[in-house]
């Protein structure tokens, strides 16, 4: 690996953790010197306070929303892979199909959740449900734009060669699909803490969406900093999760980031 490379790398890891403690550093700066009352916005300090206090709380609540975000990520990843491959291998199915999904996306999953919660009870499986079909969408488009994307002197030559459509679909639109299919997937596992946190607002017994709703009610705002705190990290480690898995993947891509 060259220094420049390496550079590069060092350079995308310390500017934002530069920009964050500079950005943390006038926060709390800002709110000793204007005297901002802490149930309005607490200083950093005392949200690391905080959180080193309700710190024992905290396990159980990540450890719910990591199993929704988890389970949902991967139940809607298989079906976006599973329903562009349908969409994609017959033209009469994706004209069938394909515009019915999109327009679906119309309707905000949120307005979702009632259903769910009536048809599925209160336990952990409408909120997988919800962080699934959040997921699902970006997985699916992703993976049928490179499908489509292929090159058909590809495929030709594959026919050429005696291969069938099965054939051509399975060495070169199936392969191809793999690179589109993680770019959605990285965006994907962005939503998919997030659509946790916001099912279990709804409907939760357990979680980071039901520990911040109790600090709302208990006006305890340096709770909330700590659960939004929370929140961004699992995002951010999905997020990078994925990034390794699409080295791993594709390292014929590698040149190209």
């Amino acid at each position: 690996m060259s220094k420049g490379v390496r550079r590069r790398g060092a350079g995308r890891v310390i500017a934002p953790l530069l920009t964050v403690v500079v950005l943390v550093a006038v926060w709390e700066a800002a709110v000793r010197l204007t005297g901002v009352p802490k149930f309005v916005l607490p200083a950093p300090s005392q949200v690391a306070r905080t959180a080193v206090e309700v710190a024992p709380l905290l396990g159980p609540h990540v450890l719910t929303t990591l199993t929704e975000a988890v389970a949902g990520l991967v139940l809607g990843t298989v079906a976006g892979l599973v329903l562009s491959i349908l969409v994609t291998a017959s033209r009469v199915t994706g004209d069938a199909v394909y515009p019915l999904v999109v327009l679906t996306q119309t309707v905000p999953v949120v307005v979702l959740a009632p259903l769910m919660i009536l048809w599925t009870g209160f336990g952990l499986l409408p909120k997988i449900i919800l962080v699934a079909l959040t997921v699902f969408f970006p997985v699916l488009v992703s993976a049928v734009a490179a499908m489509r994307a292929v090159d058909a002197e590809h495929a030709d030559m594959v026919a050429g060669l005696g291969g069938t459509r099965l054939d051509q679909f399975l060495l070169v639109r199936l392969p191809a699909s793999i690179p589109g299919a993680l770019a959605g997937l990285r965006v994907a596992a962005t939503y998919a803490v997030g659509a946790a946190v916001v099912a279990e607002y709804l409907a939760g017994q357990s979680g980071l969406g039901v520990f911040v709703q109790r600090s709302r009610k208990a006006y305890a705002v340096d709770q909330i900093f700590v659960g939004v705190v929370l929140i961004a990290l699992l995002s951010g480690l999905f997020f990078a999760l994925v990034a390794v898995l699409t080295r791993v993947a594709t390292p014929w891509q590698r040149g190209k980031s």
